[in-house]
């Protein structure tokens, strides 16, 4: 009987203290170097021809920061499905995150984000522009519920504006997701 008592606490404390290394083992904070990925199509009207559909594709990275401001670059293509043809684009990135009111068990949890961009080279179609987004957010670990840089942010566009038009019809998904793995930025 006492043998078996034995390792029954030898068991219970061989558990507890495993549970208790991982309770203590964090997760190491992203490095707020954020992937920016953007798909989708838009509504364009030329200047010579009537509105055609677009699809966009773009890949970028922003610096993010705890506070949700981000800053960083952008290439995408934009291809005029009618016409065959195909814009490439650069600009730059400026934008916040803003995370829900309350806490994040109230109002779904959503996110609003804006994103400006800010042609700096292309041509044709390519144009500066404000997007407004709708984001919810996926985390590595609870930890970094109030870190805004951490996690991926799966965002719908829910307005697209040129800077020199009103709001155009547009069907966007963009993610921001932190940069891991061998390629990620130092700190």
């Amino acid at each position: 009987m006492k043998f078996s008592t034995g390792i029954g606490v030898a068991s219970t404390l061989t558990l507890a203290l495993a549970g208790a290394s991982q309770a203590y083992a964090k997760a190491s904070a992203p490095s707020g170097n954020l992937n920016l990925r953007i798909d989708g199509y838009e509504v364009l009207a030329p200047t010579v021809n009537s509105p055609a559909q677009y699809t966009v594709t773009g890949l970028g990275q922003v610096i993010g920061n705890s506070s949700g401001t981000l800053d960083g670059v952008l290439t995408y293509t934009l291809v005029d499905v009618s016409a065959a043809t195909q814009d490439t684009c650069s600009d730059t990135v400026s934008g916040t995150i803003t995370p829900p009111t309350g806490n994040f068990s109230q109002a779904g949890g959503s996110f609003t984000a804006s994103l400006t961009l800010t042609e700096t080279s292309g041509g044709g179609e390519c144009e500066s522009s404000t997007i407004a987004l709708l984001c919810n957010r996926t985390l590595l670990h609870h930890d970094f519920v109030d870190d805004l840089n951490a996690g991926t942010y799966h965002c719908i566009a829910t307005s697209v504006t040129p800077n020199d038009s009103s709001p155009i019809p547009a069907s966007l998904t963009v993610r921001i997701g932190s940069v891991e793995g061998a390629n990620a930025p130092n700190d």
